[in-house]
This record gives structure tokens, sequence and C-alpha cells, in this order.
């Protein structure tokens, strides 16, 4: 887990910031700066969400999590732009990403101009409600809920995100940056430990095995039951197939079955789409950030939406 690439450019955190507000796809990993293609958000296997919310952020945690090494090889020598410059002791210091602050770029696909900023929610911080902690940001709709109507801009709203708004709020006392960053280590090392001892393999046989036989037998006991009338009995038993799906379309949806995106998202399309009428393919793009922002201080949209 200790990938070096060739490009040498370094990049201040003003600098980074001021392409993000061009519309740039800025991403921190492991000390080095990636451009994220906006052609790459929507075919994403992890969906758009779980790269905007990182945009100015060190995602190095996040990404290990979810991609093997060999997928990064490839990946990051094709985005890789350079490294970025850390503080005095060694830490970088996030920016807020755009989406947090309800800011969504929309590019064009003619015309002269590559694509302009939308504000799709609003912000609220600590300064519109005293309930809210420093460090949080709260996004809601961009509609008076009292008239259904889209507010009118004012004068001092801007078009576009600034370098003003792309500035974190400050975090709480309890958690400064350097105990972020140990925190971040300790879970590198854990990872490791994890990968070493085969606990992300499928057991097939003896995990899936007995799931497998329970769907079938909820399947048939419902079959049964309405067979002879017995709806109330046949609709409980139906329920819990239903019910315990979802957990293995869970599974598929993160690649945690067979861990090859393709083979997972058609069985994924089988048990959520066909036996159980959700897209996986939503669902992913709306979950994936759930898992990554979950510890995080800033709401994720798609938490909010």
């Amino acid at each position: 887990m200790g990938m070096a690439y060739e490009n040498t450019a370094v990049w201040t955190r003003r600098e980074i910031a001021e392409r993000i507000l061009q519309g740039e796809n800025l991403v921190i990993y492991r000390g080095q700066l990636l451009k994220i293609p906006h052609s790459w958000l929507q075919a994403h296997p992890g969906g758009s969400l779980a790269i905007l919310h990182f945009v100015g952020r060190d995602a190095t945690d996040e990404i290990d999590a979810f991609h093997a090494e060999e997928t990064m090889g490839s990946k990051v020598k094709n985005y890789l732009v350079g490294k970025v410059e850390l503080s005095a002791r060694g830490l970088w210091e996030p920016l807020t990403p755009p989406v947090a602050l309800g800011w969504v770029w929309k590019s064009h696909k003619s015309g002269g101009k590559e694509g302009e900023w939308v504000r799709e929610a609003k912000a609220r911080t600590q300064v519109e409600d005293e309930q809210l902690l420093s460090s949080e940001i709260l996004l809601v709709g961009n509609k008076d809920p009292a008239r259904g109507l889209s507010e009118k801009r004012t004068e001092k709203e801007s078009l576009a995100p600034t370098l003003e708004s792309l500035q974190p709020p400050p975090p709480p006392t309890v958690i400064s940056l350097q105990e972020q960053t140990d925190h971040s280590r300790a879970f590198q090392e854990l990872h490791q430990q994890i990968i070493d001892a085969g606990l992300y393999e499928t057991p097939y046989l003896s995990g899936y095995g007995p799931e497998i036989v329970r769907y079938l037998t909820g399947y048939a006991l419902s079959a049964v039951a309405f067979y002879y009338g017995w709806y109330m009995t046949s609709a409980f038993f139906l329920g819990l197939v239903w019910h315990q799906l979802t957990f293995t379309a869970h599974d598929l949806g993160h690649m945690g079955v067979t861990h090859d995106w393709a083979l997972d998202r058609l069985i994924g399309i089988f048990v959520a789409d066909f036996c159980g009428g959700l897209s996986i393919g939503w669902w992913v793009d709306n979950h994936n950030i759930h898992h990554c922002m979950c510890s995080t201080f800033v709401a994720p949209v798609s938490l909010l939406t």
C-alpha cells in the first residue's frame, strides 16, 4: 500500500482551491493530487457523490477502504497531476467541498463555456441556527416550505462558491486536525490487519449457503400459505424474505460477495431490482456516501434528499 508516482509538481492549498472554483474535481490521495474528470463522475461504480464530497479533502482512507490496490494502480496514474503542499506538521488542512455547500457544477456539452455552478441547496451554519455546532453545515432546499416557491436570490448571494466559502468551519475543540490524523493512521493499521487475516474473503458455503436456504424456505412458506388462501400469513413470510434480501443486496452493492463489479452488479440486479423492486444502481449511488461521510462534520446531500 505504498505506491508512488512520478509527477512531482507541488500544489499549494490556495492553488487547489482556485482550480476547484473553476469546476475541477481535485482530491488528495496519499499526499498526491488527483484530478477526476467530470466524465468519470457518472461512470464511477460508487456513484458521483462519493467523489464530490471529497473534493479538496484527503480521501486516502476512503479510497483504500473501497478499492483494490490493482484498481488504484491504473486510476492514479491516469488522474495524477502532482503533490500537495502540507502544513509544517505534515498535515493537509481540508477544504469544504462545494457540494457540501449545495453547489453543483453543470457541464455544458456545447458552447464556449465548459460549465457553470448551480446552487441546488443552501447551507446553514451556526450563524443562522444556534442549535448547530460550530463545525456543522446543514443543507436545506432552495424552496420555501411555506409557499412551495423558489426563493429569490438576494444581492448578497453569490453566483458561485468563493475562496472564503471553501474554508471549513472550525472543528470541535475535542477533535483537532492532529487527532483526526492519528485516528486515520490507526484505521490504516487496522485495515491492513483485516486484509492480512483474510477477513474480507467471502465464505460462500458457510456464509451465503444458509442465507439462500432461508430465502427459499420463506418463499416456499409464502407460496403454500397463498395457495390455501392464508393471505396474511403469506404476506408475512414474503415480507420476511424481502427484509432479509436487503442484507444480501447491501453486500452485492458494496462488491462484497464475488468482489467483481460486473458479477456482483448482475446478481444485485436480480436480487434487488427483480426480486425486491429496488434499483441497485440508484441505491449504490446514494448509499456509498453514507459510509464515506458518517464520521465527518458535513451533512451529505444524499442523506438530506
